[in-house]
């Protein structure tokens, strides 16, 4: 999750109140936010990705405020009208087709002003914009621009001074040359023609989503800001505009409304008016399990920075335009039952007729995770969300059609994964400058898209070990794999060569019991050693658990 960092000085005057870094530290967590490190008068936080409205020290002090009853309820903003026009033309359209606009004028360029200007950019990149994919930030010196604005598309060929350098380069060389350019380059790969601000005076003003010109660089002198957010989602783009125009008028920015016009349409931005929702009060309570008042509910919404009346039977809540997150009614009833407090909830027996008791394969892999640590291997847990790259390419494997979330709050974690061993790896990989030996195992799930289920896919669970040091090879996989089974009692299984990409040729294998495949191990190849930045050979295996345990108790073996 994104760690922001602020001066506790800072977040106070932002707060409205001085509090001791003490009650800041104890009471912080209460909003979901973890507490990652304090030096001096700094704090390091780490903010839910689902929270995108707290990924500045403005965003934090607004919540924050609220939540401690010192400026609580609906916090509203206002947008000026103005005479600022930019024009999108049709060449974007197959592109980077969206664009919406601000201008935040009267700010003052201080130290913690432009270092929460960096952060919420960063921040709000790598999460609610995907890597800049759905949605990139750009900030310009108003004062240095000319107005109309356009927003067209430009050959590769097409040359001008980015940020940070000191001569003209070609969009194409940008984008193979320059730091932001070989970090964001994937995102316009395969395009003839690539997005370019321009204003009036035909100065080029930046290259969406990739850098920003010269021309209207943001300095110590800055003291108003024409601000651009580019994208390929327009709900994505309006959600990110209105949380950076909200934070920035925190610090006293004066907000003022932008034209974009469409070859077919006109729009004016920022939108930052209010949402509305109703809830009831009867679903509130029976989810939380206790016995609100309306007025309690509503005490505790606009705790959290709503507002709220009755309406009939109902709550009419007014959500403000910086919380993205409230899709649902639901989300509404978790900040209902944040603000009441989780730790004055009394947990209670479920009163039902039937008794429970632990699954039989929960508890054969209570038994098997025992087991293992019996070998010396160290146990670890991995999340069954990962991404293409890793479950695929890193491991030279041939890509596979795989359950995709909807709606995921970060490129790294996007799909769900349908094999273990790269979650394996990945451990490996973000321990690398550790001390070696290291052998991992993991009795966890992967689920696999499955026609014949009444979902479409199913939930395997599966054992996985890597052995990663100096002398791992296909040998000592083998023996461990073998001392496992005949642990466990099964006998009559055949070990077959096996051809695996991820493997080295020649030294992979597959488990056969009753003509079924029940797992492989092998010797990892080396270029998938160097995909994942290994300084050791490793030798791995993966056993389908759901098999193994049937087999056992079928007496089949």
């Amino acid at each position: 999750m994104p760690v922001i960092t602020f001066d506790v000085n800072d977040f106070c005057k932002l707060v409205g109140k001085d509090i001791q870094v003490k009650e800041i530290e104890e009471k912080l967590p209460m909003l979901g936010v973890g507490v990652e490190n304090i030096e001096k008068d700094e704090f390091s936080v780490e903010v839910n990705p689902n929270r995108p409205d707290m990924l500045s020290v403005e965003g934090l002090a607004r919540a924050f405020s609220s939540f401690m009853d010192i400026n609580t309820g609906l916090k509203t903003y206002k947008a000026e009208k103005s005479i600022y026009f930019v024009k999108a033309d049709s060449t974007t359209k197959t592109i980077r087709p969206y664009i919406v606009c601000a201008v935040v004028t009267g700010v003052e360029m201080t130290d913690e002003f432009i270092k929460s200007l960096m952060q919420i950019q960063e921040k709000l990149h790598v999460t609610h914009c995907r890597k800049r994919k759905k949605a990139a930030i750009g900030v310009h010196d108003l004062d240095k621009v000319k107005f109309p604005i356009l927003y067209t598309a430009k050959d590769t060929a097409f040359k001008f001074i980015p940020l940070g350098e000191e001569k003209e380069m070609t969009l194409d060389n940008i984008l193979k040359h320059t730091p932001k350019g070989k970090d964001y380059g994937w995102i316009l790969k395969g395009m003839d023609k690539y997005p370019i601000l321009i204003d009036s005076d035909n100065k080029v003003m930046a290259m969406p989503p990739i850098i920003n010109s010269t021309h209207t660089m943001v300095d110590e002198k800055t003291k108003n800001l024409f601000i651009d957010i580019t994208g390929t989602d327009d709900k994505t783009i309006n959600e990110v505009l209105n949380i950076v125009v909200t934070s920035l008028a925190d610090r006293d920015g004066k907000i003022q409304l932008v034209k974009v016009k469409y070859p077919d349409r006109e729009i004016e931005t920022p939108k930052i008016g209010t949402n509305m929702m109703n809830l009831e009060p009867n679903y509130v309570n029976k989810l939380l399990g206790i016995k609100l008042t309306n007025y309690e509910m509503i005490e505790y919404l606009q705790k959290m920075g709503f507002d709220a009346v009755e309406v009939g039977k109902n709550i009419q809540v007014v959500i403000p335009c910086y919380r993205t997150d409230i899709m649902h009614a639901m989300d509404l009833v978790e900040d209902i039952a944040i603000a009441y407090g989780y730790d004055r909830f009394k947990p209670e027996i479920p009163n039902i007729s039937t008794i429970g008791e632990e699954d039989q394969l929960e508890s054969f892999s209570t038994k098997l995770r025992t087991l293992l640590v019996g070998y010396g291997l160290q146990e670890v847990t991995t999340f069954i969300l990962t991404n293409k790259d890793n479950l695929y390419k890193k491991m030279k494997m041939e890509e596979k059609d795989v359950i995709e979330t909807a709606n995921p709050k970060t490129e790294e974690y996007n799909i769900v994964r349908n094999w273990f061993l790269p979650s394996l790896m990945e451990v490996l990989w973000r321990n690398r400058h550790r001390e070696y030996s290291q052998n991992i195992f993991e009795v966890g799930d992967v689920i696999e898209l499955s026609p014949s289920s009444e979902t479409g896919a199913k939930t395997m669970r599966r054992l996985g070990i890597v052995l990663c040091h100096s002398k791992a090879n296909f040998s000592e996989i083998k023996s461990m794999v073998e001392s496992i089974l005949s642990n466990l009692g099964v006998k009559d299984y055949k070990i077959e060569e096996s051809t695996l990409p991820c493997f080295i040729p020649g030294r992979a294998a597959k488990i056969v019991i009753n003509e079924k495949n029940l797992g492989r191990f092998g010797e990892i190849n080396p270029e998938v050693v160097s995909n994942w930045e290994l300084e050791m050979p490793a030798a791995a295996c993966e056993i389908c658990v759901n098999s193994l345990f049937n087999s056992i108790n079928s007496k089949t073996i």
